[in-house]
């Protein structure tokens, strides 16, 4: 292969990831709408907060984050989601390491952490936001869902 042919070739691939680069930044932290959803099972999840099982969810909404021990982007996520969840008594957010249950990731398809599942009041998943979700995106799911 001549130099010329190398050259071309690593401008290549630097041009490729750059663009996959772009793209990855462009739609982390938006939401996706999900048809026919999963409904989500409580008891299987086990999140325990305040130091009792929840087996309710939230009467507009609820945020499931899905984390991970060597996160980056979760506590940022997590204090995001606790604060819309003091804001308003009709939000709540769970949060459910996925460190050592694989058989949840596989499930609900978590293929990056954070991954946050929007569920409606009976636990249907409608959306998804895969990374960090930004306050905009926070702010127009709650916006889609009936008081």
């Amino acid at each position: 292969m001549s130099p010329e042919s190398r050259l071309a070739l690593v401008f290549a691939i630097v041009v490729v990831a750059a663009l996959v680069g772009a793209i990855w930044k462009l739609t982390s932290g938006k939401s996706k709408r999900i048809r026919d959803g999963l409904q989500v099972d409580l008891t299987e999840l086990g999140v325990i907060k305040n130091g009792s099982p929840v087996t309710r969810f939230g009467s507009r909404i609820t945020f499931l984050q899905f984390s991970s021990e060597f996160c980056s982007q979760c506590l940022q996520t997590a204090r995001a989601l606790a604060q819309l969840e003091e804001q308003s008594d009709d939000v709540l957010h769970l949060e459910v390491d996925i460190t050592n249950r694989l058989d949840l990731a596989s499930k609900y398809n978590i293929l990056q952490t954070p991954t946050t599942l929007v569920l409606d009041r009976r636990g249907v998943v409608k959306s998804r936001i895969g990374g960090a979700p930004k306050a905009a995106t926070l702010e127009a799911e709650i916006g889609t869902f009936e008081i």
